[in-house]
């Protein structure tokens, strides 16, 4: 650290202005990135030991220098703020865990017949979004109902071109069948698709009373077969309209956001509501330390989330926020419309945050025994071991391949949170990097590549090292482990090789530690332990195989397709979806895709159909 002269020195020559400052570290890592209204005044603050906590006080006893970023407004440096904490993801800045976008649903425009369908990511196709759904679970229902109300088409693009007759979804009454001119005209397909649209947006009264009345219509000519179609459509809006934990009339499009504390465990859910039906509900666990205030924890998670979704007119919520008015003036420059953030006194809106903070409450009491859990297995396994350092972070390794072919190595990562999916890694093994036969080979490519100097030098992803590392193998696998992480001085790391016994059955399974077999003894918790490890390392190498020995069949035919290279066999495959309608096509279909000459075409009509001949 700088002395405290020093670092002040460096603080009287940063700008009086509004922006953001970063505080780094000797190896140039970001350690807290924070915004302020008058830079240089907000880092006098840090400057005072006897005013700052204890983390903050850790905080700036590894800071080495101070970036800052001008911005013209208080609310540019609030945005910018949020965008680099998401980016950089700093140690002492609090920082949400769960990045998955939400799913919409999405009617595409970009045909004449409209699909309807799940859609997350980046909003680019032409269309109309509905959502978002907090869960992929509570949008499939609704997707269903959708389905066999208004019976619009869910396939590709590429599969209704190329369809002759109707697929098992109109078979089955999810579907109307567009795609074959005969089942349904495109008018009456497009006026299908505005009443699913009007539902969607909340025009429910309007639907079910259009739908009753050609029921009764229906029933009066006597026609009790297109009757009783009715009755199941106005019974299936019904069923999603009253499938909602709690369902009040004049909540409408609105965010229920609820925060419950322990220490330094927090858990924010988020219940979504859109035209007056719940959307289902999700949980967040920031991290931050047991120092940081409450107000600041949802604050943080406020701009965050509403930075990435926009946010409904009114966001109602279990505690007040300090800094209210610069929230609500950032997000107005973004959405152009003011949001409104509710602490609810009395009526049926407290009654919806009482619910949200009752689940919030339980979610986070399940989320800390779940915690508990998982570190009292690192725990276990260190006095198992009789490793003195706390373990924080175990990495565990195999490799598949099927007779050498599609060789994939795979790192999982288990730290005192669990499973830490976000870092999981796959390798690649080329033939011409090691022989797909010799799987010590492939074990030592692996290694190698992840412990290099290079590696974790230049490389963010391998930065943090393991404190174990756990083999899929036996003694000669143990052997190479060792070796590659003492030739790049990482000593420290322990290894573990888990082999499996005579007969390959698991409760034969021997581990090998410290070059000793039998060093942990069976039907103890560490030994399952390391076994579930070894599991699933062993699932995640699996399924990267499966996935590239697929990829490879998919396109392998069409390799061997003189003149058809990468990017047409790409061009090919999107067009018509696999390669089996490929080879049903005709030169002129293929004429269709771009770059398809008429030569090529034909020879690639003949290589499939020349062979059949064949």
């Amino acid at each position: 650290m700088k002395n405290i002269e020093t670092l002040k020195k460096i603080v009287s020559q940063q700008p009086k202005s509004s922006g953001i400052y970063k505080m780094v570290n000797s190896q140039e890592k970001i350690l807290y990135v924070g915004k302020a209204k008058n830079i240089q005044n907000r880092l006098k603050s840090y400057l005072n030991p006897n005013n700052l906590s204890n983390r903050i006080k850790r905080l700036m006893s590894q800071v080495e220098k101070i970036d800052v970023v001008v911005t013209e407004t208080e609310k540019e440096a609030l945005l910018l703020e949020a965008n680099l904490i998401k980016k950089i993801k700093p140690q002492y800045n609090i920082l949400l865990r769960d990045d998955k976008s939400f799913p919409y649903i999405l009617i595409n425009y970009e045909h004449d017949y409209p699909q309807i369908k799940k859609h997350r990511g980046k909003q680019s196709i032409k269309g109309k979004y509905f959502g978002p759904f907090a869960t992929i679970s509570s949008l499939d229902y609704t997707l269903k109902i959708l389905q066999k109300v208004f019976l619009l088409r869910s396939c590709e693009d590429t599969i209704f071109e190329n369809r002759s007759k109707p697929c098992l979804l109109y078979q089955i009454e999810r579907c109307s069948g567009p795609c074959v001119d005969y089942t349904i005209n495109k008018g009456d397909y497009l006026e299908s698709v505005k009443s699913a649209e009007d539902f969607l947006s909340g025009k429910h009264s309007n639907l079910q009373e259009e739908l009753s009345k050609k029921m009764e219509s229906e029933s009066n000519s006597l026609n009790f077969e297109k009757a009783a179609s009715y009755r199941d459509k106005i019974v299936a809006l019904t069923q999603i309209q009253s499938q909602q934990n709690i369902n009040l009339k004049d909540i409408k499009n609105t965010d229920v956001i609820s925060i419950a504390r322990q220490g330094n465990k927090s858990c924010i859910q988020v219940f979504i509501y859109r035209s007056g039906q719940n959307w289902g509900n999700r949980s967040y666990f920031p991290k931050h330390s047991d120092e940081d205030q409450t107000s600041e924890i949802l604050e943080r998670f406020i701009v965050d989330f509403y930075t990435k979704y926009s946010p409904p007119r009114e966001v109602l919520i279990n505690h007040a926020l300090n800094d209210e008015s610069l929230i609500v003036s950032s997000l107005c420059s973004i959405y152009d419309f003011k949001t409104k953030f509710n602490v609810p006194i009395k009526g049926k809106k407290l009654d919806i945050v009482k619910y949200a903070d009752r689940n919030s409450q339980i979610s986070l009491k399940n989320y800390i025994a779940q915690k508990l859990s998982d570190s009292k297995n690192l725990e276990s396994l260190r006095d198992t071991l009789g490793i003195t350092k706390k373990i924080d972070r175990i990495e565990a390794y195999d490799n598949s391949h099927l007779f050498g072919k599609n060789a994939v190595g795979a790192m999982i990562v288990y730290t005192s949170e669990g499973f830490d999916k976000k870092s999981y890694r796959k390798f690649n093994i080329e033939s011409n990097k090691v022989k797909l036969s010799d799987d010590y080979g492939m074990m030592r490519h692996v290694l190698s590549r992840r412990f290099s100097n290079e590696a974790i030098k230049n490389s963010k992803k391998y930065n943090t090292l393991p404190d174990i590392i756990v083999i899929d193998g036996g003694k000669g696998h143990y052997d190479i482990a060792r070796k590659i992480l003492d030739e790049n001085s990482l000593e420290s790391i322990s290894v573990l090789s888990i082999f499996k016994g005579e007969g390959r059955r698991e409760t034969l399974d021997q581990i090998i530690y410290n070059n000793k077999k039998g060093f942990i003894e069976k039907d103890t918790p560490s030994f399952f332990f390391i076994q579930r490890l070894r599991d699933e390392s062993h699932r995640f190498a699996l399924g990267a195989h499966k996935a590239k020995r697929k990829r490879d069949m998919k396109s392998s035919e069409l390799e061997a397709i003189d003149g058809l290279g990468r990017i047409k066999r790409r061009l090919l495959l999107n067009h018509f979806g696999s390669v089996q309608h490929i080879k049903n096509a005709s030169p002129q279909d293929l004429m269709k895709v771009k770059g398809i000459h008429k030569g090529l075409a034909q020879k690639i009509y003949n290589f499939f159909h020349l062979k059949i001949l064949k």
